[in-house]
């Protein structure tokens, strides 16, 4: 029965994230916020399985991001009406959470800080995979979308030239979406320490989850109570734990250019250790 009301909720929101008023419709309690190519959709494919979470009307709604010009109403619009998920709760004896997987979050200069303003004590979890193969997974991404023609290599060299000056435009025009910034930040974007530096600071320690990825896919069952810990809900049984959106690639980094990033992350990988703890332990021995 929860399963076709969460279904009839579900649709129901996605008929009318489109509606000029969605007052009446609830806001996420928790967000993934990234990384990208870390694992954020299983993990998203895990939550919308508990009897006590609703899943928006799309995954990825990116509206602390590019979508914020558009309005809370538009974003209401992608989650349950109220009277929908009070119904839900009365028929569970439980509270229920909504929730939202956007992995631009926790790289984009504003997301965060628009959503300490919009959604006070929102949780956030966020999923950390090694930085160079999240690099390399990353290009290959792009490279198989068509939407980079250049050498791993030279994608690498030039994204400081790429990302010059886009932190800033970004900043200044709310309604500026730098293509170079979502899409060319092979690197920067897994400089983790000051994205979770960050997400700690102004969201509050407290009321963020660190997920190491290797981890979450070896044993998905143990992580996932971790995160339902995290969230104050039991484990749920029956969740079927098939890893989703796994890519393959035409080609292994080269040895020398995992070198040079592991040079690159050597001091960013300490900091993290140090916010987020040893289990992140990608380039130990």
């Amino acid at each position: 029965m929860w399963q076709r009301t969460k279904d009839i909720i579900r649709n129901a929101g996605h008929r009318a994230k489109v509606a000029v008023s969605s007052h009446d419709r609830v806001l996420p309690d928790f967000i993934i916020v990234g990384a990208q190519k870390a694992g954020t959709t299983s993990l998203h494919h895990y939550l919308q399985q508990h009897p006590l979470i609703l899943a928006p009307s799309s995954k990825e709604v990116h509206y602390f991001d590019y979508g914020y010009p558009k309005g809370e109403n538009w974003y209401r619009g992608h989650f349950a009406r109220a009277s929908e998920k009070l119904e839900l709760e009365n028929q569970l004896g439980a509270a229920v959470l909504t929730f939202e997987a956007s992995p631009y979050y926790m790289y984009h200069p504003l997301a965060i800080e628009r959503m300490a303003a919009d959604l006070p004590g929102v949780r956030v979890i966020a999923m950390l995979r090694n930085p160079i193969d999240r690099t390399f997974s990353h290009y290959w991404h792009e490279k198989k979308k068509g939407q980079d023609d250049l050498s791993l290599e030279d994608a690498i060299a030039q994204e400081p030239q790429r990302l010059a000056g886009e932190v800033e435009k970004i900043r200044n025009d709310p309604n500026y979406q730098s293509w170079n910034h979502q899409h060319f930040s092979y690197v920067d974007r897994s400089r983790y320490a000051p994205q979770i530096e960050r997400l700690q600071t102004v969201l509050g320690a407290e009321n963020v989850c660190v997920i190491k990825s290797e981890a979450f896919f070896a044993d998905p069952e143990t992580e996932m109570e971790r995160v339902f810990g995290f969230l104050e809900l039991e484990a749920a049984h029956g969740i079927d734990y098939a890893a989703q959106n796994v890519g393959g690639y035409d080609d292994r980094i080269p040895e020398n250019v995992r070198a040079r990033l592991m040079q690159t992350f050597a001091e960013d990988y300490v900091r993290l250790r140090e916010l987020a703890g040893p289990r992140f332990d990608w380039f130990e021995d």
